[in-house]
């Protein structure tokens, strides 16, 4: 479900650093409402903040935009991701928060959803799908039946009122989880979803940890079957704030780490995008970007670069740092 915006917002593959000067900032600043933040890489990393970023998000919403966390973590439920943005020091309530979790919990709900999910993924999708009243089965470590896989897949017990299958980052995940959740997405009538693709998040400079794009792709692979993504870059994890008028698309900006899917998440809802270089891409990755001959490439590069959000920090008139 990814958002058709009118022909008006089509970026053309232009990325402009931001010139970091008073009037230039002021300037930029009269264009938007509404700021939507990515999370890790852009305000964190893991359990550190970056340095500067909550006294510039705060001086951002002290001068009267809207601002939001928006991030394809699904670890989390949005009611502790926002209690670990507080302790960071960020100014932020749970109803500002978007997850994966959530909006796949949220694409559930609006379906009338009645049935059990299988999650292969962490406590976050359990609890945002408890928030919603929809049932989960208890996951974790399953212990193999009989000496071989194939033993397993004979003893096993599948659940028949499993109507959904949930896949997100999962640290514990193995072939148990894999084959099981393959089992379930046998019958066509379970719905495939996924919380977001995102290939991998580094850990330092040169080691990374799979992202929930590799079990996805691992169960798509073996069922082959397509998922419905429900974060970035699909639209549809904030429809709600469009829909309602929270936010206008023309007047909002996307602040990401990440081009395939923060960027490409902005282009997809029409909003402005700002690409900041403290996490995944790198300003060489937009210029291969722009230099790409696939088709459609360009609507992943950002309209504007900043190295670091706190940056912007001494432009702004109600700094608080």
């Amino acid at each position: 479900m990814n958002l058709i915006m009118p022909s008006t917002v089509i970026k053309k593959g232009v990325c402009q650093l931001l010139a970091l000067n008073k009037f230039s900032i002021q300037q930029w600043l009269k264009t938007f409402d509404s700021i939507i933040f990515d999370a890790d890489g852009v305000l964190w990393h893991r359990d550190e903040v970056v340095p500067g970023a909550p006294e510039t998000f705060n001086a951002l919403r002290a001068m009267g935009k809207k601002v939001f966390i928006c991030t394809n973590h699904s670890g989390s439920s949005c009611h502790g991701l926002c209690n670990k943005a507080q302790k960071m020091g960020f100014l932020i309530n749970t109803n500002e928060i978007m997850s994966s979790g959530m909006a796949l919990a949220k694409y559930l709900k609006d379906r009338k959803f009645k049935r059990k999910v299988f999650i292969v993924g962490e406590q976050g999708i359990a609890d945002e799908l408890k928030a919603v009243g929809i049932e989960s089965l208890p996951f974790g470590e399953e212990p193999l039946l009989g000496s071989t896989l194939r033993d397993h897949l004979q003893l096993m017990k599948l659940d028949k009122d499993v109507g959904a299958v949930a896949v997100g980052v999962d640290s514990g995940f193995n072939m148990l989880k894999m084959s099981k959740a393959c089992c379930y997405l046998s019958d066509h009538r379970v719905l495939f979803l996924a919380t977001n693709r995102d290939r991998s998040f580094p850990v330092v400079p040169g080691r990374a940890t799979p992202g929930a794009g590799v079990m996805v792709a691992a169960i798509q692979a073996a069922t082959k079957r397509k998922p419905f993504t429900c974060g970035k870059p699909n639209g549809f994890i904030c429809l709600h704030l469009i829909r309602e008028g929270i936010i206008k698309p023309e007047r909002t900006l996307m602040v990401g780490d990440t081009m395939y899917t923060d960027i490409q998440f902005g282009y997809n809802c029409g909003f402005q995008t700002l690409l900041v270089g403290t996490g995944v891409s790198s300003l060489e990755d937009v210029a291969k970007v722009q230099k790409s001959r696939q088709p459609n490439m360009y609507q992943q590069v950002p309209d504007l670069y900043v190295p670091k959000l706190a940056d912007l920090l001494k432009f702004l008139p109600s700094r608080n740092g």
